[in-house]
């Protein structure tokens, strides 16, 4: 690089890039972010000013050729990721995209084939996956304290968390709710956790129940996943709702292992209702809803105990994870460490998913192939 500095580029102007991805960014040093792309200009020029961006651009095209960024950030709804990726691939670029990668095992596939055939990395937003929680249980695990895992239980539900904000309720934009929205960030952890283990068959069921109707209630963007961030949202209509509104699914792996989840943005559940478990030969572990602690279940001799180990706490910043995940794609495009998704990873996870949601609409089990 002419003045050794990475130059990077975001397309997407909504609420993850102004709360996750830019500020994290900006905050590393030898970084650059040298233009913002959004099809609304409002919000590519609003966001540009609010971050010190020199450039906005409503046009993606316009902007790889112009900025020649060396890494590109994808944040535009579910349905625009392969297009956007295969486009800053094209350009040159790394491409760190946003979760889900894909919603579809072809879509996905082709994105870790373009960057092959241009020589460039994919790097998956899996980001839960620095949460000291997360790791700790990875750590646990892989030092044989579980034994061999065989069924893992993990609940994610809002009461009223629809993201009102953008386009995450309508299919055209984002091909799905909540699975694709939460469910890929809890699949990924588990699989992680699991040691990847193969997803063989699907069995699920997705809903709408609350969502597609007016109830009159008073809700925040912090209820949604928007504590911050938030500064041009779209007007929202609940007519437009057309993705499931709560989705549940059981898993088959190999190994016999299984995977059972439950997955909302509306449903008449407390606060704070859910959890993660993982079950094992030799131990279990249960993980608290916000990530904050875990604990490890095993016997001590004669006795049964539960163990709360010391997890040193994640930083108080919003969205920290994309903080440690913009460390460590630096480090990765530098070649100083491994993409912490791995390829075969991120395709378990879109494919598993996929198979959920066909499972539903067929109403049936099915193979994942």
């Amino acid at each position: 690089m002419a003045d050794d500095k990475l130059r990077v580029a975001v397309i997407g102007a909504g609420m993850i890039a102004n709360a996750g991805h830019i500020p994290a960014w900006k905050n590393q040093p030898g970084v650059e972010i040298v233009a913002v792309a959004d099809i609304e200009e409002l919000n590519a020029r609003a966001t540009a000013q609010r971050h010190g961006i020199p450039h906005a651009y409503t046009d993606v095209g316009k902007m790889l050729d112009q900025r020649r960024p060396e890494l590109v950030i994808v944040c535009t709804p579910n349905h625009y990721h392969k297009e956007h990726a295969l486009a800053a691939f094209r350009a040159g670029a790394h491409v760190l995209c946003e979760k889900p990668l894909a919603t579809g095992y072809a879509d996905a596939l082709a994105m870790f084939q373009a960057a092959d055939a241009a020589g460039r990395i994919l790097c998956v937003g899996q980001n839960l996956r620095f949460f000291g929680v997360i790791a700790a249980a990875k750590d646990f695990a892989a030092a044989g304290e579980l034994g061999e895992i065989y069924h893992a239980d993990t609940i994610s539900m809002r009461r009223r968390g629809v993201p009102t904000w953008g386009r995450f309720h309508m299919k055209k934009h984002s091909d799905g709710g909540p699975l694709w929205d939460i469910g890929v960030h809890m699949l990924d952890s588990l699989l992680w956790v699991m040691g990847n283990p193969r997803v063989l068959a699907a069995s699920g069921m997705t809903y709408t129940k609350l969502a597609n109707r007016d109830e009159g209630l008073a809700t925040s963007l912090a209820d949604s996943g928007a504590p911050i961030g938030v500064f041009t949202p779209r007007a929202y209509d609940y007519r437009e709702f057309d993705v499931e509104d709560m989705a549940v699914g059981l898993l088959r792996l190999e190994g016999d292992a299984t995977i059972a989840m439950k997955i909302s943005w509306a449903a008449n559940v407390p606060e704070g209702a859910g959890g993660t478990l993982i079950l094992g030969t030799q131990g279990g572990l249960q993980l608290d809803p916000n990530l904050r602690w875990l604990k490890l279940v095993k016997n001590l001799g004669r006795y049964q105990v539960d163990v709360a180990p010391k997890v040193p706490p994640d930083p108080d910043v919003p969205f920290f994870g994309h903080w440690k995940q913009a460390e460590h794609v630096i480090r990765v495009i530098r070649g100083r460490e491994p993409p912490r998704v791995q390829r075969a990873e991120a395709l378990n996870v879109v494919r598993a998913l996929e198979a959920l949601y066909r499972s539903a609409a067929e109403r049936r089990e099915v193979r994942v192939e």
